[in-house]
């Protein structure tokens, strides 16, 4: 919707500047008077950009709908390059010219690159991670994650040969037997829930009790702090044949539960891809803001060298 107004502010800015400069027979420069007027209004437009900033503390006015908002800053922002552009008469002249055009051209990649991520990578993100969950809840999950597990053997394989059992946790352990297991749930985490990954009824392998307890002794640090952690499962090749080698030491009952932990294994792998995708989403808008500042501290030293040596 903002594109057709900053198209048509751009064509008449450079129409003019385009039929002054044929007729002079030389591309005219910032001190002319088409270069001028491209100059002061590329000039506008950054100040335009800045007032994002006001903007978003005043939100609470509801002055403009933000998304109008955000399109007229991009829109007039990708608008404001070629004017500058013509402003300089196509040369970059001194180095505080030179200087600064160089910031603004970086400041509109990062602008363009910030957009081009937050269209593209959330779509992508719903195609390929389905476990996608909040980022600042990915260690919670993960937490939970190892709990489910934990219950899931208790309540399958019995608990561990070397443990101390009560009456009391021989019963639970009979409940969690007859019980549904919830593996890979998102917990309710203040006023935040999320999605379940799978749920599974819990069939018995006592035989593989040890087995099982000691492989996911071997990947509970990659369930709770993913790559981060050197385990036999970090690596998607060596967790393949880890978990080949797994289903030959286990009976026919123990490869169901194989099964889940494969799957809390492809869980946390999607985390990681997750927190990494995050990061590409946000680490651009403290360059971009940056950037911009420096643009804005050129515009005004630029502008008054200009009118000093006017």
């Amino acid at each position: 919707m903002m594109g057709i107004p900053a198209a048509v502010f751009v064509v008449v800015c450079l129409y003019y500047y385009v039929t002054q400069s044929v007729r002079v027979g030389a591309w005219q420069g910032g001190g002319s008077g088409p270069g001028l007027i491209c100059g002061i209004a590329a000039g506008s437009v950054i100040v335009f950009e800045m007032l994002l900033w006001p903007r978003k503390l005043l939100r609470r006015l509801r002055l403009i709908p933000a998304k109008y908002w955000l399109a007229a800053h991009i829109w007039f922002g990708l608008a404001s390059l070629p004017l500058a552009i013509a402003h300089c008469g196509f040369h970059l002249g001194g180095w505080l010219p030179a200087t600064f055009m160089i910031f603004f051209v970086a400041t509109i990649f990062s602008g363009i690159y910030g957009v081009a991520v937050q269209n593209l990578l959330p779509r992508w993100l719903l195609r390929n991670l389905p476990s996608e969950t909040i980022y600042s809840q990915i260690d919670y999950v993960s937490d939970q994650a190892v709990r489910d597990a934990e219950r899931l053997l208790v309540g399958a394989c019995g608990r561990r040969a070397n443990s101390d059992i009560s009456i009391e946790d021989e019963l639970s352990d009979q409940l969690a037997i007859r019980e549904t297991v919830v593996v890979g749930a998102v917990r309710q985490a203040g006023k935040t829930s999320g999605r379940t990954l799978e749920t599974r009824q819990m069939n018995r392998a006592k035989e593989d009790s040890v087995t099982l307890w000691n492989a996911l002794d071997e990947i509970r640090p990659f369930l709770l702090h993913g790559k981060r952690e050197l385990t036999p499962v970090t690596d998607t090749n060596e967790a393949s044949a880890w978990f080949r080698r797994l289903r030959t030491a286990c009976s026919e009952e123990g490869q169901e539960i194989i099964d889940i932990l494969m799957s809390l294994c492809n869980q946390r792998r999607q985390f990681d891809i997750q927190a990494r995708v995050h990061h590409w989403l946000h680490t651009w808008i403290p360059i971009h803001i940056a950037l911009s500042i420096a643009v804005t501290g050129l515009l005004a030293a630029h502008v008054w060298t200009a009118l000093k040596y006017w």
